[in-house]
């Protein structure tokens, strides 16, 4: 079952990263600093995955949800991407819920990251590493596009 869950929690594990990542840009101290850390967790759950790295992950996930419910109910926007201008809506909810429960299922399970997918025949390792990436950018997009895009449609 570990195996299955390799994509999926490499993909949250990402998607934490670029998140980390587009917070460096910020210009306040503490967003940056939430960055780095969301960085070195991605990268730790990627490169050496543990079962308390993905109870981690799964923690922050939780977390972001759980903020992600609140600013939705006060109708403000979020940082997740480092970007201000990004409406909350029960998409991120949701992608938050489900990434932290991948990620939680990993723990259980015995989290798998680049060097399981590394150790696969070349093929395989192509075309998962090709499928994580893709599932990570479509993740990203449910966070930052869709909630513009939905938002656009609804108003028309």
């Amino acid at each position: 079952m570990s195996a299955a869950l390799a994509p999926p929690f490499i993909v949250a594990a990402l998607v934490l990263c670029v998140a980390g990542v587009m917070k460096l840009r910020s210009s306040t101290v503490p967003m940056r600093a939430l960055g780095v850390g969301e960085v070195a967790l991605g990268v730790a759950c990627v490169v050496s995955p543990t079962s308390p790295l993905a109870v981690a992950l799964a923690l922050v996930y939780a977390s972001f949800a759980a903020v992600a419910v609140v600013l939705k109910r006060r109708r403000l926007a979020c940082g997740c991407f480092g970007d201000n201008d990004f409406p909350v809506s029960l998409a991120h909810v949701i992608a938050s819920e489900l990434l932290g429960l991948l990620a939680l299922a990993a723990a259980v399970a015995g989290p798998r990251g680049l060097g399981w997918v590394l150790d696969q025949h070349a093929t395989t390792a192509v075309a998962l590493t090709i499928g994580v990436v893709g599932a990570a950018y479509a993740v990203v997009l449910v966070y930052t596009v869709v909630p513009r895009a939905w938002t656009a449609w609804s108003a028309g």
